[in-house]
């Protein structure tokens, strides 16, 4: 499902002032990639979080059965 990862929890010292919102989606039941938003921490999180999760759930759908 979907992660976040807010500051320093992403471990990529890069990405320390911003959250990582990811969800995978897959090709046949198996994962084969992720999508996600890159934004700052205080982001709207209850906007964001839903679309990331669609958005992998209609590419999964329309990979399986495209």
């Amino acid at each position: 499902g979907v992660q976040i990862f807010i500051g320093g929890e992403s471990g990529i010292s890069t990405l320390d002032e911003c959250s990582v919102v990811t969800a995978p989606y897959e090709v046949d039941g198996l994962v084969v990639g992720t999508v996600g938003v890159i934004g700052p921490t205080r982001m709207a999180y209850e906007r964001v979080i839903p679309i990331v999760d669609i958005t992998a759930k209609l590419l999964s759908s329309a990979l399986t059965h495209g």
